[in-house]
């Protein structure tokens, strides 16, 4: 059972499965997305809404991380 530094934050008001489940979507949103287009890095624009650094495509997918 292995918590992130980010999950420190609740303490002990949450359980550990909230916990843990956090520290799983956070670790997915953190790392770098791929443009499913051209395989390079893409950049959340807005809440769902993405944008290719290198072919300048926007598309949406997931809120947070792509899907």
């Amino acid at each position: 059972m292995s918590q992130k530094l980010t999950t420190k934050q609740f303490g002990v008001r949450c359980g550990i499965s909230v916990r843990e489940k956090y520290a799983g979507v956070e670790a997915k949103q953190r790392k770098k997305q791929t443009c499913p287009f051209c395989k390079k890095t893409a950049k959340r624009v807005a809440f769902g809404i993405w944008k290719c650094k290198k072919c300048g495509k926007k598309f949406a997918s997931g809120a947070y991380y792509i899907r």
